[in-house]
């Protein structure tokens, strides 16, 4: 896998488990919609990471070594 695919995938990893924390913290405060939006792109990131993840042991690969 080319380098620049392997830190596209890290940021996403990144950004979906640092905007569910963001709208775990900022519950009260923000509308059901803006929520569920945050709620719904974190899991469809996290959902791609662990596919990615999963190919990765397949090919008995080091997802978070760029190399």
């Amino acid at each position: 896998m080319n380098k620049r695919f392997q830190f596209i995938m890290l940021l996403i990893s990144v950004l979906g488990f640092l905007i569910l924390s963001l709208s775990h913290i900022f519950r009260d405060s923000l509308t059901e919609f803006t929520l569920g939006l945050c709620e719904g792109l974190s899991f469809v990131f996290i959902i791609t990471w662990g596919i990615y993840m999963c190919c990765c042991f397949a090919k008995k690969k080091n997802p978070y070594k760029i190399s």
